[in-house]
């Protein structure tokens, strides 16, 4: 699709890219000199840019969810400090009242002057291993009020006009566990977001200055919005719903239900969430600005992912999320443990498209940010907090498997190695790997359940926060795809004794072990039509055993020899069609 007259298209590329490679490099630097596995290992964090009025001009390479919270944050901070924003600045944030996502995840943007202009605000955000509250990690799910969650923290200058706040530092260092890793992780933030300002400030003057600069920056998101409303204009007008449940909040045994309806109508789409639940006791609501993000980056993802990422992605789409839902949660609910509501908002989407587009969509991930957070003594006496964030597996796709253990596109996570765990925490794995027979069975099969197991080391009690979900409603299978397993969580004593988990927090002994099962994703498609050397295969990698591949899909394997027995197969196929 062609750009707007008057602008050059090499230039555009170029723009664009070199962009990109800034956003990148600041990514490059978080990584490089944070000082928690939570940044470093896992991935948990974020880099991008915003313009001058806050909206996205490119997002980096790593989580799409947490950059995208970013317009609310800048424009809320816009409103705030208005005629006080200085160069050498550096705002933060946490607050979710006030455009941030939950307490752990403290956003950092810096502006970017040219010529005494305020013309962009670079950023990074990153999840802190601990930011204050009654459970370590400040993630638990059992909060009833934000005022339970730890320290919070509205639009403030961490820094202004390169002097870092000492009255602001002090607070945070007091105020959190492991003051030293979080105040490190800060730095990190700070040094991505310089390292933004002096790339981009040295971009535009190649290109000539602000002025020259700035078309191509608006022809960015409006190319952006050009290519989403041509791919809304290629999906079928009308309405397509759907529905599904959380097990519960925590507190009531009552399931919590998540309903959308999407509304395409020309070059426009409507997502409406009227129907969810209303504010839920436990701290698992969402605030708005993860559900604006959260549908942002599936509009991206599912109508084309080449188009840049930008805010002209988002022009075409209303979102409706009333007020006082767990969707848009109503102040002083709780949202520490937001990150298992994520997934179940992406899966409704996710359900919703299958009706829109039946033979493009996979099935049900399995994802729900299964996390746990520890918190106690180290084998060296010293504090420690841990996090941990499991991923989960991909579902059936109309034209493939889904991918075992795989974080989702919305959280694009990496896996901490078990080297690292236990090298700098109080914690031994005693296994970690998948479980057969999980993954929803289809002509293309489900992801598996990934299970891992942590030995308690500490010299004393550790307290834990557990959240999961889909223990009571499995990831569901499309056109005669079979659910994915269930989650399970135990906490398994020296003795042997098993007590099942769920949404909690509760204290672990030296010796003890916890289970982890993630759940698996769901099949798609019939799995009497999948090809029986796929099934052969699964069996050799003992991700299905020689009796379900016998029950589920009609192929036959010899127990002992592991071969395939097409004759007997073909028999047993016929019978049972």
């Amino acid at each position: 699709m062609a750009i707007r007259k008057g602008l050059d298209p090499i230039t555009f590329e170029l723009v664009r890219n070199s962009l990109s490679t800034i956003i990148d490099e600041m990514a490059l630097t978080m990584n490089r000199t944070a000082y928690s596995p939570l940044i470093r290992d896992l991935f948990d964090f974020a880099t991008g840019m915003c313009d001058a009025k806050g909206d996205i001009v490119a997002e980096g390479m790593v989580n799409p969810i947490h950059f995208g919270v970013f317009p609310v944050f800048v424009k809320t901070l816009l409103k705030s400090w208005a005629g006080r924003i200085y160069p050498d600045d550096v705002f933060m944030c946490n607050d979710p009242y006030e455009g941030a996502s939950h307490l752990p995840d403290v956003y950092t943007v810096r502006p970017v002057f040219v010529d005494d202009e305020l013309v962009a605000f670079t950023g990074a955000i990153a999840h802190q291993l601990d930011f204050g509250g009654k459970t370590p990690g400040s993630n638990a799910c059992d909060n009833t009020s934000i005022y339970q969650e730890g320290l919070r923290i509205p639009p403030l200058k961490y820094y202004e006009r390169g002097e870092r706040n000492f009255s602001l530092y002090r607070l945070i260092e007091k105020n959190v566990r492991i003051s030293d890793k979080v105040l490190g992780d800060l730095e990190a933030q700070v040094a991505a977001t310089a390292l933004g300002e002096r790339e981009l400030v040295k971009l535009i003057k190649k290109y000539g200055g602000w002025n020259a600069f700035c078309p191509y920056v608006e022809e960015l998101l409006d190319y952006s919005e050009r290519l989403t409303r041509a791919a809304i204009r290629g999906l079928p007008d009308g309405e397509y719903d759907f529905e599904d449940w959380m097990d519960d909040d925590g507190f009531s045994p009552n399931p919590v239900r998540f309903y959308l309806k999407i509304t395409v109508k020309g070059d426009s789409i409507t997502f409406d969430y009227t129907g969810s639940a209303p504010t839920v006791k436990g701290s698992i609501n969402l605030p708005l600005s993860t559900t604006v993000a959260l549908v942002n980056t599936a509009m991206r993802l599912f109508l084309d992912p080449s188009v840049p990422a930008n805010s002209g992605v988002y022009r075409p789409l209303t979102l409706i999320a009333p007020y006082g839902t767990i969707l848009n949660t109503g102040f002083p609910g709780g949202v520490a443990g937001r990150g298992a509501t994520i997934g179940r908002l992406w899966d409704v989407i996710v359900g919703a498209m299958a009706k829109m587009l039946p033979d493009k969509i996979p099935a049900c991930w399995s994802e729900l940010d299964f996390g746990i957070c520890m918190g106690g003594v180290n084998r060296d006496g010293t504090p420690f907090v841990y996090t941990d964030f499991l991923p989960g597996s991909w579902p059936g796709r109309p034209y493939a498997d889904g991918i075992d253990g795989h974080t989702p596109p919305w959280l694009n996570y990496s896996n901490v190695p078990c080297e690292v765990i236990e090298r700098e925490y109080p914690l031994s794995l005693q296994q970690y790997g998948f479980l057969p027979d999980t993954g929803g069975v289809g002509k293309y099969r489900g992801g598996i359940s990934v299970i891992k197991d942590y030995r308690i080391e500490s010299p004393s009690e550790v307290e834990v926060q557990w959240r999961q979900d889909r223990a009571l409603y499995e990831p569901w299978g499309l056109h005669g795809g079979g659910p994915g397993g269930f989650a399970k969580g135990y906490q398994i004593s020296p003795d042997g004794k098993m007590r099942a988990l769920k949404k909690q927090t509760f204290y672990a002994n030296h010796g003890d072990i916890l289970r982890a099962v993630i759940p698996a994703a769901g099949g798609w498609g019939n799995p009497y039509e999948r090809d029986p050397e796929k099934v052969l295969r699964d069996v050799r990698n003992e991700l299905v055993s020689v009796e379900a591949a016998r029950r589920d899909y009609g192929v036959v394997i010899g127990e002992k020899t592991l071969e395939l027995d097409l004759e007997a197969t073909n028999k047993l196929r016929s019978v049972r069609k």
